[in-house]
Protein backbone atom coordinates (compact mmCIF):
# COMPACT_ATOMS: atom_id res chain seq x y z
CA UNK A 1 0.00 0.00 0.00
CA UNK A 2 1.28 3.46 -0.71
CA UNK A 3 0.18 5.66 1.83
CA UNK A 4 0.56 9.46 1.71
CA UNK A 5 0.83 11.33 4.81
CA UNK A 6 0.63 15.57 5.12
CA UNK A 7 2.85 16.66 7.70
CA UNK A 8 4.59 14.01 8.86
CA UNK A 9 6.28 16.25 11.60
CA UNK A 10 3.76 17.92 13.36
CA UNK A 11 2.04 17.22 16.25
CA UNK A 12 5.62 15.61 17.29
CA UNK A 13 3.19 12.65 19.10
CA UNK A 14 1.88 11.76 15.65
CA UNK A 15 5.25 9.87 14.51
CA UNK A 16 3.65 7.04 16.19
CA UNK A 17 1.39 6.69 13.32
CA UNK A 18 3.86 6.75 11.11
CA UNK A 19 6.36 3.92 13.02
CA UNK A 20 3.02 1.45 13.12
CA UNK A 21 1.97 2.04 9.12
CA UNK A 22 5.46 1.31 8.45
CA UNK A 23 6.26 -1.47 11.08
CA UNK A 24 3.34 -3.27 8.76
CA UNK A 25 4.75 -3.10 5.56
CA UNK A 26 2.86 0.17 4.29
CA UNK A 27 4.88 2.75 2.03
CA UNK A 28 4.58 5.79 3.74
CA UNK A 29 5.30 8.70 1.68
CA UNK A 30 5.51 11.99 3.45
CA UNK A 31 4.96 15.80 2.52
CA UNK A 32 5.22 18.19 4.72
CA UNK A 33 7.23 21.86 6.31
CA UNK A 34 9.86 20.72 8.05
CA UNK A 35 13.61 20.25 7.51
CA UNK A 36 13.82 16.46 6.64
CA UNK A 37 17.01 16.48 8.51
CA UNK A 38 15.65 18.82 11.33
CA UNK A 39 12.87 15.37 11.86
CA UNK A 40 13.68 12.71 14.92
CA UNK A 41 15.21 9.97 12.99
CA UNK A 42 12.72 7.45 14.19
CA UNK A 43 10.71 9.36 11.81
CA UNK A 44 13.21 9.87 9.01
CA UNK A 45 13.28 6.11 9.16
CA UNK A 46 9.71 5.50 8.62
CA UNK A 47 9.11 7.49 5.58
CA UNK A 48 9.65 5.98 2.62
CA UNK A 49 10.73 9.53 0.83
CA UNK A 50 10.16 13.16 2.05
CA UNK A 51 9.38 16.18 0.06
CA UNK A 52 9.52 19.59 1.79
CA UNK A 53 7.12 22.14 0.50
CA UNK A 54 5.11 25.22 1.77
CA UNK A 55 1.63 23.68 2.03
CA UNK A 56 -0.30 26.53 1.63
CA UNK A 57 1.45 27.17 -1.58
CA UNK A 58 -0.74 25.60 -4.49
CA UNK A 59 2.13 25.34 -6.86
CA UNK A 60 4.74 24.24 -4.35
CA UNK A 61 2.10 21.81 -3.60
CA UNK A 62 1.94 20.37 -7.19
CA UNK A 63 5.64 20.49 -7.16
CA UNK A 64 5.96 18.49 -3.91
CA UNK A 65 3.53 15.43 -5.29
CA UNK A 66 5.08 15.72 -8.68
CA UNK A 67 8.50 14.65 -7.29
CA UNK A 68 7.07 12.31 -5.03
CA UNK A 69 5.21 10.02 -7.57
CA UNK A 70 8.84 10.28 -9.97
CA UNK A 71 10.55 9.11 -6.80
CA UNK A 72 7.22 6.18 -5.96
CA UNK A 73 7.04 5.20 -9.79
CA UNK A 74 11.30 4.78 -10.03
CA UNK A 75 11.09 2.64 -7.09
CA UNK A 76 8.86 0.07 -8.83
CA UNK A 77 5.87 1.61 -7.05
CA UNK A 78 2.78 2.04 -10.07
CA UNK A 79 0.37 4.32 -9.73
CA UNK A 80 -1.15 6.94 -7.73
CA UNK A 81 -1.65 6.87 -3.90
CA UNK A 82 -3.94 4.42 -1.94
CA UNK A 83 -4.69 6.64 0.45
CA UNK A 84 -3.85 10.12 1.62
CA UNK A 85 -3.90 11.40 5.51
CA UNK A 86 -3.30 14.51 7.34
CA UNK A 87 -4.88 13.78 10.79
CA UNK A 88 -4.78 17.93 11.17
CA UNK A 89 -7.45 20.35 10.57
CA UNK A 90 -5.43 22.75 8.69
CA UNK A 91 -4.50 20.57 6.14
CA UNK A 92 -8.06 18.81 5.49
CA UNK A 93 -8.88 21.08 2.74
CA UNK A 94 -5.05 19.76 0.75
CA UNK A 95 -6.38 16.38 1.73
CA UNK A 96 -9.56 16.88 -0.45
CA UNK A 97 -7.51 18.62 -3.08
CA UNK A 98 -5.20 15.73 -3.64
CA UNK A 99 -7.97 13.05 -3.71
CA UNK A 100 -9.79 14.94 -6.08
CA UNK A 101 -7.00 15.32 -8.16
CA UNK A 102 -6.02 11.73 -8.17
CA UNK A 103 -9.31 10.17 -7.78
CA UNK A 104 -8.44 8.59 -4.45
CA UNK A 105 -10.77 7.02 -1.93
CA UNK A 106 -11.62 9.88 0.90
CA UNK A 107 -12.55 13.36 1.55
CA UNK A 108 -13.52 15.27 -1.42
CA UNK A 109 -13.73 18.98 -1.89
CA UNK A 110 -17.54 18.68 -2.13
CA UNK A 111 -17.07 17.34 1.29
CA UNK A 112 -14.99 19.89 2.82
CA UNK A 113 -18.25 22.78 3.52
CA UNK A 114 -20.14 20.57 5.69
CA UNK A 115 -16.85 19.37 7.93
CA UNK A 116 -14.57 22.85 8.07
CA UNK A 117 -17.98 25.87 8.08
CA UNK A 118 -20.18 26.08 11.28
CA UNK A 119 -22.47 27.65 9.81
CA UNK A 120 -23.53 24.35 7.73
CA UNK A 121 -22.36 22.18 10.42
CA UNK A 122 -25.17 24.08 13.08
CA UNK A 123 -27.89 23.83 9.94
CA UNK A 124 -27.12 20.24 9.85
CA UNK A 125 -27.73 19.89 13.92
CA UNK A 126 -31.02 21.57 13.58
CA UNK A 127 -31.58 19.34 10.70
CA UNK A 128 -31.16 16.16 12.97
CA UNK A 129 -33.20 17.37 15.76
CA UNK A 130 -29.99 18.64 18.11
CA UNK A 131 -30.27 21.81 19.94
CA UNK A 132 -27.87 24.69 18.83
CA UNK A 133 -26.95 28.09 20.13
CA UNK A 134 -28.70 31.15 18.82
CA UNK A 135 -27.28 33.31 16.10
CA UNK A 136 -25.86 32.95 12.28
CA UNK A 137 -23.27 33.91 9.68
CA UNK A 138 -22.98 37.44 9.38
CA UNK A 139 -23.28 39.21 5.94
CA UNK A 140 -22.36 43.00 7.03
CA UNK A 141 -22.65 45.34 10.04
CA UNK A 142 -25.94 46.24 10.15
CA UNK A 143 -27.10 42.70 9.87
CA UNK A 144 -24.50 41.99 12.68
CA UNK A 145 -25.91 44.50 15.10
CA UNK A 146 -29.54 43.84 14.54
CA UNK A 147 -28.75 40.27 16.04
CA UNK A 148 -26.70 41.19 18.53
CA UNK A 149 -29.24 43.26 20.51
CA UNK A 150 -32.01 40.31 19.24
CA UNK A 151 -29.68 38.01 21.37
CA UNK A 152 -28.10 40.29 24.33
CA UNK A 153 -24.85 40.61 25.33
CA UNK A 154 -22.39 38.66 26.55
CA UNK A 155 -22.18 37.15 23.26
CA UNK A 156 -19.36 34.92 20.58
CA UNK A 157 -18.00 35.89 17.53
CA UNK A 158 -16.22 33.50 16.04
CA UNK A 159 -15.02 32.38 12.27
CA UNK A 160 -16.83 30.14 10.25
CA UNK A 161 -13.76 28.22 9.61
CA UNK A 162 -11.25 28.31 11.90
CA UNK A 163 -9.04 25.74 14.16
CA UNK A 164 -8.79 26.05 18.28
CA UNK A 165 -9.66 29.28 19.81
CA UNK A 166 -8.20 31.55 17.03
CA UNK A 167 -10.32 34.13 15.84
CA UNK A 168 -13.08 33.83 18.52
CA UNK A 169 -13.97 36.46 20.97
CA UNK A 170 -16.34 37.28 23.60
CA UNK A 171 -18.07 40.36 23.29
CA UNK A 172 -19.40 42.08 25.98
CA UNK A 173 -21.41 45.20 24.46
CA UNK A 174 -22.33 47.16 21.51
CA UNK A 175 -18.72 49.06 21.22
CA UNK A 176 -16.32 46.33 21.76
CA UNK A 177 -18.35 44.03 18.65
CA UNK A 178 -18.11 47.56 16.25
CA UNK A 179 -14.54 47.48 16.98
CA UNK A 180 -13.95 43.67 16.24
CA UNK A 181 -16.35 43.92 13.16
CA UNK A 182 -14.41 46.45 11.70
CA UNK A 183 -11.25 44.52 12.20
CA UNK A 184 -12.23 40.96 11.09
CA UNK A 185 -11.88 39.23 7.86
CA UNK A 186 -13.62 36.61 6.28
CA UNK A 187 -17.43 35.36 7.21
CA UNK A 188 -17.65 35.13 10.50
CA UNK A 189 -21.05 34.18 12.77
CA UNK A 190 -22.40 36.00 15.74
CA UNK A 191 -24.06 33.44 18.63
CA UNK A 192 -25.36 33.69 22.02
CA UNK A 193 -22.89 33.38 25.27
CA UNK A 194 -23.58 29.96 26.68
CA UNK A 195 -22.91 29.23 30.36
CA UNK A 196 -22.46 25.47 30.68
CA UNK A 197 -19.58 23.13 31.00
CA UNK A 198 -18.25 21.81 27.91
CA UNK A 199 -17.75 17.93 27.12
CA UNK A 200 -16.40 16.27 23.86
CA UNK A 201 -17.71 12.60 21.80
CA UNK A 202 -14.39 11.71 20.66
CA UNK A 203 -13.77 8.37 18.65
CA UNK A 204 -12.14 6.58 15.28
CA UNK A 205 -14.35 5.01 12.69
CA UNK A 206 -13.64 2.14 10.26
CA UNK A 207 -13.65 1.89 6.66
CA UNK A 208 -17.42 1.78 6.82
CA UNK A 209 -18.49 4.57 9.12
CA UNK A 210 -18.80 2.17 12.77
CA UNK A 211 -17.36 3.82 15.49
CA UNK A 212 -14.39 1.06 16.56
CA UNK A 213 -13.47 3.26 19.65
CA UNK A 214 -15.05 6.00 21.73
CA UNK A 215 -14.16 8.93 24.26
CA UNK A 216 -14.83 11.71 25.90
CA UNK A 217 -13.26 14.54 27.23
CA UNK A 218 -14.34 16.91 30.30
CA UNK A 219 -12.86 20.57 29.93
CA UNK A 220 -13.04 23.16 33.32
CA UNK A 221 -13.34 25.85 30.89
CA UNK A 222 -13.48 26.39 26.93
CA UNK A 223 -9.75 26.81 24.64
CA UNK A 224 -10.60 30.54 24.79
CA UNK A 225 -10.38 31.01 28.75
CA UNK A 226 -7.04 28.32 28.27
CA UNK A 227 -5.71 31.21 25.71
CA UNK A 228 -6.83 33.86 27.74
CA UNK A 229 -4.93 32.80 30.67
CA UNK A 230 -6.68 30.47 32.96
CA UNK A 231 -4.70 27.26 33.56
CA UNK A 232 -5.51 24.47 31.57
CA UNK A 233 -7.17 21.17 33.09
CA UNK A 234 -9.60 18.99 31.32
CA UNK A 235 -9.99 14.94 31.45
CA UNK A 236 -10.45 11.89 29.90
CA UNK A 237 -13.94 10.34 31.47
CA UNK A 238 -14.55 6.71 32.30
CA UNK A 239 -17.93 7.07 31.54
CA UNK A 240 -19.71 8.25 28.26
CA UNK A 241 -23.53 9.12 29.36
CA UNK A 242 -26.12 7.65 27.45
CA UNK A 243 -27.37 10.81 25.94
CA UNK A 244 -24.20 12.17 25.07
CA UNK A 245 -23.37 8.50 23.36
CA UNK A 246 -26.55 9.10 20.90
CA UNK A 247 -26.32 12.30 20.01
CA UNK A 248 -22.52 11.82 18.99
CA UNK A 249 -23.48 8.46 16.89
CA UNK A 250 -26.12 10.75 15.17
CA UNK A 251 -23.31 12.91 13.94
CA UNK A 252 -20.76 9.99 12.69
CA UNK A 253 -23.16 9.33 9.80
CA UNK A 254 -24.62 12.65 9.38
CA UNK A 255 -20.81 14.29 8.47
CA UNK A 256 -19.78 10.36 6.54
CA UNK A 257 -16.82 10.05 8.75
CA UNK A 258 -15.35 7.45 7.58
CA UNK A 259 -11.64 6.13 8.55
CA UNK A 260 -11.04 9.02 10.55
CA UNK A 261 -10.70 10.05 13.54
CA UNK A 262 -13.30 12.72 14.99
CA UNK A 263 -13.78 15.19 18.09
CA UNK A 264 -17.47 16.46 18.48
CA UNK A 265 -17.62 19.28 21.09
CA UNK A 266 -20.58 20.12 22.76
CA UNK A 267 -22.43 21.88 25.46
CA UNK A 268 -23.89 20.14 28.49
CA UNK A 269 -26.97 22.16 29.95
CA UNK A 270 -28.28 19.66 32.51
CA UNK A 271 -28.89 16.54 30.97
CA UNK A 272 -28.47 17.82 27.42
CA UNK A 273 -26.05 17.95 24.95
CA UNK A 274 -25.98 20.83 22.21
CA UNK A 275 -23.41 20.29 19.80
CA UNK A 276 -20.85 23.26 18.94
CA UNK A 277 -18.70 22.23 16.25
CA UNK A 278 -17.35 19.00 14.76
CA UNK A 279 -13.53 18.58 14.00
CA UNK A 280 -12.78 15.47 11.07
CA UNK A 281 -9.02 14.82 13.04
CA UNK A 282 -7.92 13.66 16.27
CA UNK A 283 -8.44 15.73 19.19
CA UNK A 284 -5.10 18.02 19.77
CA UNK A 285 -1.81 18.05 21.36
CA UNK A 286 -1.62 15.20 23.94
CA UNK A 287 -4.96 13.80 23.78
CA UNK A 288 -4.93 10.77 21.81
CA UNK A 289 -1.76 9.93 24.31
CA UNK A 290 -4.41 10.59 26.89
CA UNK A 291 -6.33 8.69 25.96
CA UNK A 292 -4.14 5.43 25.28
CA UNK A 293 -3.08 5.70 29.12
CA UNK A 294 -7.05 5.39 29.82
CA UNK A 295 -7.25 1.97 28.47
CA UNK A 296 -3.37 0.73 28.63
CA UNK A 297 -3.22 0.24 24.73
CA UNK A 298 -2.50 2.11 21.48
CA UNK A 299 -4.68 3.97 19.18
CA UNK A 300 -1.80 4.13 16.92
CA UNK A 301 -1.25 1.06 16.50
CA UNK A 302 -5.25 0.36 16.24
CA UNK A 303 -5.00 2.67 13.34
CA UNK A 304 -2.36 1.38 11.80
CA UNK A 305 -3.93 -2.29 11.56
CA UNK A 306 -7.33 -0.80 10.00
CA UNK A 307 -5.33 0.52 7.31
CA UNK A 308 -3.60 -2.30 7.31
CA UNK A 309 -7.11 -4.18 6.50
CA UNK A 310 -7.20 -5.46 9.88
CA UNK A 311 -9.58 -4.78 12.63
CA UNK A 312 -9.23 -2.08 14.56
CA UNK A 313 -7.99 -3.53 18.07
CA UNK A 314 -7.97 -1.69 20.52
CA UNK A 315 -9.33 -1.75 24.70
CA UNK A 316 -12.66 -0.45 24.74
CA UNK A 317 -13.25 -0.44 28.92
CA UNK A 318 -11.66 2.59 29.89
CA UNK A 319 -9.83 1.71 33.81
CA UNK A 320 -8.69 5.29 34.36
CA UNK A 321 -9.71 8.61 34.83
CA UNK A 322 -6.75 10.92 32.83
CA UNK A 323 -6.13 14.72 33.06
CA UNK A 324 -4.38 17.10 31.41
CA UNK A 325 -2.63 19.58 33.33
CA UNK A 326 -0.74 23.02 31.84
CA UNK A 327 1.22 24.72 34.23
CA UNK A 328 1.72 28.68 32.65
CA UNK A 329 4.32 31.23 33.50
CA UNK A 330 2.77 31.63 36.78
CA UNK A 331 4.02 31.52 40.47
CA UNK A 332 2.94 28.16 41.64
CA UNK A 333 2.29 26.84 45.34
CA UNK A 334 4.50 23.52 44.82
CA UNK A 335 7.70 22.53 42.86
CA UNK A 336 8.03 19.87 40.26
CA UNK A 337 9.98 17.78 43.28
CA UNK A 338 6.59 18.30 45.39
CA UNK A 339 3.79 16.82 42.80
CA UNK A 340 6.22 14.22 42.41
CA UNK A 341 6.71 12.93 46.03
CA UNK A 342 2.54 13.57 46.74
CA UNK A 343 1.33 12.13 43.36
CA UNK A 344 4.09 10.83 41.44
CA UNK A 345 2.74 7.52 41.78
CA UNK A 346 -0.10 8.64 39.67
CA UNK A 347 1.92 10.59 36.93
CA UNK A 348 2.26 9.31 33.93
CA UNK A 349 3.54 12.18 31.54
CA UNK A 350 5.59 15.55 32.35
CA UNK A 351 7.45 17.45 29.59
CA UNK A 352 7.69 20.94 27.85
CA UNK A 353 5.14 21.65 25.04
CA UNK A 354 5.66 23.13 22.10
CA UNK A 355 5.77 26.80 21.50
CA UNK A 356 2.79 26.62 19.04
CA UNK A 357 0.58 24.90 22.01
CA UNK A 358 1.65 26.83 25.08
CA UNK A 359 -0.54 29.78 24.65
CA UNK A 360 -3.41 27.33 25.58
CA UNK A 361 -2.18 24.51 26.50
CA UNK A 362 0.34 25.65 29.02
CA UNK A 363 4.56 25.83 28.80
CA UNK A 364 4.51 22.60 30.67
CA UNK A 365 2.34 19.56 30.90
CA UNK A 366 1.05 16.93 33.32
CA UNK A 367 -0.56 13.94 32.96
CA UNK A 368 -1.92 12.07 35.36
CA UNK A 369 -4.36 9.02 35.75
CA UNK A 370 -5.67 7.74 38.26
CA UNK A 371 -9.27 4.87 38.45
CA UNK A 372 -11.04 7.48 40.62
CA UNK A 373 -12.38 11.26 39.66
CA UNK A 374 -11.98 12.65 42.96
CA UNK A 375 -7.98 11.72 42.89
CA UNK A 376 -7.66 13.61 39.57
CA UNK A 377 -9.40 16.29 41.14
CA UNK A 378 -7.27 16.85 44.20
CA UNK A 379 -4.34 16.79 41.85
CA UNK A 380 -5.51 19.18 40.00
CA UNK A 381 -6.45 21.53 42.94
CA UNK A 382 -2.51 20.69 44.12
CA UNK A 383 -0.67 20.81 40.83
CA UNK A 384 -2.41 24.30 39.80
CA UNK A 385 -2.73 26.11 43.15
CA UNK A 386 -0.83 29.33 43.18
CA UNK A 387 1.94 30.96 46.05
Amino acid sequence: MDYLYISPEFPPNYVHFIEHLHSLGISVWGMGEADFYHMPERLRSALTWYVRADLNNADAVQHALDEILVQKHASGHAGNFDLVESHNEQWLTLEGFINEKYGIDGIKQQDLPRLKKKSIMKQLFKDCGLPVARGERIGDINQAMDLAATLGYPLILKPDEGVGAGGIYRIENKNQLQSHLSRIEGDYLIEEFIEAGIVTYDGLTDYDGHVVFENSLIYSDGVLEYVLGKDTFFYVSRHIPDELRAAGQKLVPLFDIRRKFFHFEFFKIGETYMPIEINCRPPGGAILDMMNYSVDDDLYRAYAGMIAGDRADIQAQKKYYCCYLGRKDKRYAHSHSEILSAFGHSLVEHDLNPPVFQQAMGTERYIFRSPNESEIFDIADFVLKKQ
